[in-house]
């Protein structure tokens, strides 16, 4: 949570160290400031208002201890910023994996972090929750974009193997991403198009398991659809 480490996406031979260096204590920081000081879009399709007040104290009872708690116009109240344990959401951990406690501590002593002044966990054992505020924008969901609606979040056991989401067309049934489903990815043979073929999300694939988060399989249907209701009014 510090502007330095954008500038790590600029580090490249065509930029030298000065020009790095100025970018680090200028640029970065008002781009950081930039992204902060942007507001979540309120969903722009209909909603069923009815429906979604039935769906806000389920939330409230079973996703706001990690996702935080919102006003009744949507905005964000509280906040925890919780860490779940990876053992305990279930989601892909190559991400944690790939940056090692011992290099998260080489991190916080360095440049990036202005040689310690900036916090830097060593071990978070986990991911961070994140705030819901403009959820429904969001997609594809869970850390590594495996999860193409939010319908599919909320039903664990339905979320598509192999998926590629259609040029541009937004679900506002299931609130995500509008796609073509698999059996399997699409080969030379299948699909000659190479391009093609790389936008197909397979969750075979390292970093890209669709598995975790299965706290909505302990919900009825019916609450499952006025969460997600409710979910679109954040």
């Amino acid at each position: 949570k510090a502007h330095r480490p954008l500038v790590q996406f600029a580090m490249s031979t065509e930029n030298d160290g000065p020009t790095i260096r100025d970018w680090a204590a200028n640029d970065c920081r008002h781009i950081l400031a930039y992204i902060e000081s942007l507001e979540a879009p309120e969903y722009p399709f209909a909603i069923d208002h009815s429906l979604a007040s039935r769906g806000r104290p389920i939330f409230e009872q079973n996703c706001s201890s990690c996702h935080g708690t919102y006003s009744a116009t949507g905005t964000l109240v509280d906040y925890p910023e919780r860490r779940v344990a990876i053992d305990e959401i279930g989601t892909d951990r190559v991400r944690l994996d790939a940056l090692t406690p011992e290099h998260r501590r080489w991190l916080s002593k360095n440049y990036l972090s202005r040689y310690g002044e900036d916090e830097s966990i060593d071990d978070p054992g986990g991911y961070v929750a994140p705030p819901l505020t403009g959820v429904w924008a969001t997609a594809p969901y869970l850390h590594n974009g495996a999860v193409p609606t939010l319908w599919h979040l909320l039903h664990p056991d339905q979320r598509p193997a192999v998926w590629r989401r259609t040029r541009d067309g937004f679900d506002t049934d299931r609130v995500g991403l509008e796609f073509d489903a698999f059996t399997v990815a699409p080969d030379a043979t299948s699909e000659p198009d190479r391009v093609l073929r790389r936008k197909v999300y397979d969750t075979s694939e390292l970093g890209k398991s669709r598995e975790g988060h299965d706290y909505p399989a302990a919900l009825t249907e019916d609450e499952r659809r006025a969460v997600l209701e409710y979910l679109k009014t954040l």
